[in-house]
């Protein structure tokens, strides 16, 4: 049994190593469970959510609430997601796994640069329909987390504050 966990490794020793598969993917979290209508508004900066509002193009962002999550997984080891607020992908990744590690991901143009910060980045590219070449593969963060959006979905919407809390809770589930 793989061992889940939310919270990123706190030492040198427990940095993820070897293959390790790196994606993210993005939720509708806004600011749920405050009890002043007004002050969301304000807070927020713009007008009350309808539903009939068409989303705009391109990827979220935490201030759009739409918040990115990131899932990093050692092959045969650990997973656990983050959710970055003032961090980069890059800075994520690269600050929890060993240097010289190869990781695994998508096209995303942000994984670039893992080559520069002593990673070895191979991918696969989903745009072309490849999902798998030979050993390298996102599909373990990916089921990882399709269960997570399938669970979070069952909250109907989350205070995109409390993602870090919900991510905890997922792993425990998982």
């Amino acid at each position: 049994m793989e061992k889940i966990s939310s919270s990123p490794p706190s030492s040198s020793s427990t940095k993820l190593g070897g293959n390790v598969e790196g994606d993210e993917f993005y939720i509708k979290a806004g600011m749920k469970g405050r009890s002043y209508h007004d002050e969301i508004v304000k807070s927020a900066g713009r007008k009350p959510r309808k539903r009939w509002l068409k989303p705009w193009r391109g990827r979220g962002t935490f201030y759009k609430d739409h918040p990115i999550i990131t899932c990093i997984h050692q092959r045969n080891g650990i997973t656990y997601f983050d959710v970055p607020v003032l961090q980069s992908l890059l800075d994520i990744i690269c600050k929890n796994i060993e240097y010289g590690s190869t990781v695994l991901t998508d096209e995303y143009r942000a994984y670039d640069q893992l080559g520069e910060h002593g990673s070895i980045h191979k991918s696969v590219i989903h745009s072309q329909k490849e999902y798998t070449n030979g050993t390298v593969h996102i599909n373990n963060c990916e089921c990882r987390s399709n269960l997570y959006q399938i669970w979070i979905r069952k909250s109907m919407g989350v205070n995109k504050y409390n993602l870090q809390v919900y991510s905890k809770v997922v792993c425990s589930l998982i």
